[in-house]
């Protein structure tokens, strides 16, 4: 039988009846004293969870992982909701408005005609966010993001600065090129005594991907599920 929009929201309040229970008086003493900062944790794991599941395209066990994702989603708004901070109605209000907002091609009169002019304009409309509400775009990257993710963000920005270097294949390959050479040399030497060498080998590549379109995170998953 197809699902209507009823059975939809159905399903979603029912999660949140199951949250507000766990929380009551009468709930559950672990969900009772769970916090913020000890939930963020989880909804990292489910989050990294979810993602393998796609990569390995395992339609059931992506349905299963998602789950996870939005009961701590939705438990973490509640947590805050029950503090007075904000609720899930503005949540949702304020991801619409940004959607809609970074979306005028779709829901304003701009025309685009690639998909690459929607991601400049996106980040052009992010920038003037940003301005808005008094940010900058100096701000650090989350440190929290996974090695490989933090990278491509920062070489993403900083490929937005005048020095033009980032976004260049050619000279990155040819950098590339000689910094390996450079490494092998250490190597045969007995002279790679720091890290720093290997760091930069490593965010080249990164940066050589992003320029080609690819995700580094990605790339070096697929090949893993290969070894195993």
């Amino acid at each position: 039988m197809k699902e209507t929009k009823t059975d939809r929201w159905n399903a979603i309040e029912e999660i949140l009846r199951i949250i507000e229970r766990l929380r009551s008086e009468t709930g559950c003493p672990w969900d009772r004293k769970q916090t913020p900062e000890t939930i963020q944790t989880y909804l990292v794991e489910e989050s990294h969870e979810a993602a393998a599941a796609v990569r390995a395209k395992k339609v059931d066990e992506v349905a299963e992982e998602l789950g996870d994702v939005l009961f701590m989603a939705f438990f973490l708004v509640y947590l805050y909701e029950q503090r007075g901070d904000f609720s899930l109605e503005e949540v949702c209000r304020r991801v619409s408005e940004k959607m809609i907002r970074r979306h005028p091609h779709v829901f304003g009169e701009t025309s685009v005609s690639s998909a690459e002019e929607v991601k400049d304009n996106w980040e052009m409309i992010k920038a003037q966010e940003k301005r808005a509400s008094g940010k900058t775009q100096t701000e650090p990257v989350p440190d929290s993001l996974p090695a490989l993710i933090r990278a491509h963000r920062i070489l993403s920005r900083l490929s937005q600065k005048d020095d033009a270097n980032w976004n260049d294949l050619l000279k990155q390959g040819r950098e590339f090129a000689g910094e390996s050479k450079e490494l092998a040399s250490k190597i045969e030497s007995g002279r790679l005594d720091s890290e720093d060498d290997l760091g930069r080998l490593l965010a080249r590549l990164v940066n050589i991907a992003r320029l080609k379109g690819y995700r580094a995170e990605d790339i070096l998953h697929n090949f893993l599920r290969k070894l195993e």
